[in-house]
């Protein structure tokens, strides 16, 4: 399924505004209590851990959406019952942890289906318990009948908001974080500031046509996007920042002039268009090249090719060559061509359709190099110029 553009990278992101790194939103995690496992209570939603900027996320533990198995006892059982017994002790193992309501209990040994439990672990506060009460897997093995996870196993308790966490280290000499891959986080806030951006932008610009041909975003919107995630990034951790509030400042300035006009995509015809816009395809710095064109294109769009055929200085050593679009191609193409190794004399020549071309060097001996290359971009002078402005609404009311 297609999806809808992200206008800047993550370089481009960084080249407008440098010092986006120290806007990282991880949240330090303090004072890790010992229960077996290391447990911070009160730590607050916790959906990714970084210990050392090392993302543990791989030896996350879950507590299961569905039971392992029920409580088995009619009677249930008091806040103080060790000993209890459920429909399948196979389903859960022995020294880990299981969690039946809001409790969190301690499995030491398993026999068939009874299961000897320590109380009210991790801080959480011994209940009675009834027949047929869900066992859920609370910080379980990944494999049968080892320890409760390996080091950097984790898992935050959202009935009780502490995390647990085995680790071979004590997490309190360690810089231990609460927070979002910054990669993914950046990511996020650059399709944020796209979609933006695209709800500012005004209906009449066509977001398909916000690449220029060598398929890149124009520049105007890789910054403004860009300047838009920079704020959004740097408001989730200060929301009063003047930082911020500047560079949303120039995004609207840059959104308010493609909506009116005040600025041009590269997509769109301008008023140039007619005489033709100059574009390197192959150039030898130094050398002899257009500089000029003038006159009103004729025809309708085009891309007219000009090459040196014949190198040399501006005495009539030096020639070029044309070509247009034909039915099959365009100029570019060598479509058809329409000058053939005129002799390059400094002044206004001939090119196509109406134009004239002039070649200049950076100096009196700047001579003309063989196989350069331009294109010229042209559009026909009565064709629209394309700038957006004030529409006008239609408005309907359902009675």
């Amino acid at each position: 399924m297609a999806t809808a553009p992200i206008y800047c990278t993550h370089k481009e992101l960084k080249r407008v505004y440098p010092q986006i790194d120290a806007f990282d939103t991880k949240t330090p995690i303090y004072g890790w209590a010992t229960d077996d496992v290391y447990v911070a209570y009160d730590s607050g939603l916790v959906t990714d851990l970084f210990i050392d900027g090392k993302d543990q996320g791989s030896g996350k533990q879950t507590i299961g959406t569905v039971a392992a198995t029920a409580v088995d006892n009619a009677g249930g059982y008091t806040a103080t019952a060790t000993s209890i017994v459920v429909d399948d002790g196979t389903l859960v193992t022995d020294d880990t942890y299981i969690k039946i309501g809001s409790e969190v209990l301690y499995i030491s040994t398993i026999t068939t289906n009874t299961l000897t439990v320590a109380r009210g672990k991790f801080g959480t506060t011994a209940a009675a318990i009834s027949d047929d009460d869900s066992v859920f897997k609370h910080l379980q093995a990944s494999t049968t009948g080892s320890a409760p996870g390996s080091n950097g196993n984790w898992l935050y308790d959202s009935d009780n908001d502490f995390l647990v966490l085995k680790y071979g280290s004590d997490p309190n000499d360690l810089l231990t974080e609460a927070g979002e891959d910054f990669d993914t986080l950046i990511t996020q806030f650059r399709t944020d500031a796209s979609r933006y951006m695209d709800s500012k932008l005004d209906p009449n610009l066509p977001r398909e046509q916000l690449k220029d041909k060598s398929g890149n975003f124009d520049y105007m919107v890789i910054r403004t996007s860009a300047l838009i995630a920079a704020a959004f990034l740097i408001r989730a951790t200060d929301p009063t920042n003047e930082v911020a509030t500047a560079l949303m400042e120039e995004a609207q300035g840059n959104i308010d002039a493609l909506n009116t006009g005040g600025a041009a995509l590269s997509w769109q015809t301008t008023r140039d268009a007619s005489r033709g816009i100059i574009r390197d395809v192959s150039y030898t710095d130094g050398s002899v090249r257009p500089v000029d064109t003038r006159g009103t294109w004729n025809g309708t769009f085009d891309l007219i090719r000009v090459l040196v055929v014949t190198g040399g200085a501006l005495d009539g050593t030096a020639t070029y060559s044309v070509w247009v679009k034909d039915g099959d191609k365009l100029g570019n193409q060598q479509g058809s061509q329409v000058v053939t190794a005129e002799k390059i004399n400094g002044d206004y020549q001939s090119l196509a359709g109406g134009l004239q071309i002039r070649f200049a060097g950076e100096s009196k001996t700047s001579v003309a190099t063989a196989t350069n290359e331009w294109e010229i971009e042209v559009m026909g002078a009565g064709e629209h110029v394309d700038a957006s402005g004030v529409k006008s609404v239609h408005n309907s009311r359902w009675l």
